[in-house]
């Protein structure tokens, strides 16, 4: 997937899963599969490198956000070292 491409999942009470692609990219710089996550006002980033106030978690394709609870559909732009996510569609 090129650079800053955007793409979009449906989202169903805060629940939504990554695309493969983008799961094996990030894998791809975190050898040991450790990701780091950071709830911004609007968005959220899932790097594969440490977030100042980001926690750490383990990479997979399935994540779940109280702050998506009302989104029906997501926006996520691959930053090549991180995914930017945020809603476009609510309920």
């Amino acid at each position: 997937m090129a650079q800053s491409e955007m793409i979009f999942v449906p989202c169903q009470n805060g629940i939504f899963n990554i695309p493969e692609e983008l799961v094996e990219s990030l894998a791809a710089l975190s050898p040991r599969r450790i990701v780091y996550l950071r709830d911004d006002e609007d968005s959220m980033t899932i790097a594969s490198v440490p977030l100042a106030d980001g926690r750490r978690r383990q990479l997979n394709s399935r994540y779940r956000s109280p702050m998506f609870r009302m989104a029906t559909r997501l926006a996520i732009v691959d930053m090549k070292e991180s995914l930017r996510i945020m809603a476009v569609e609510w309920r």
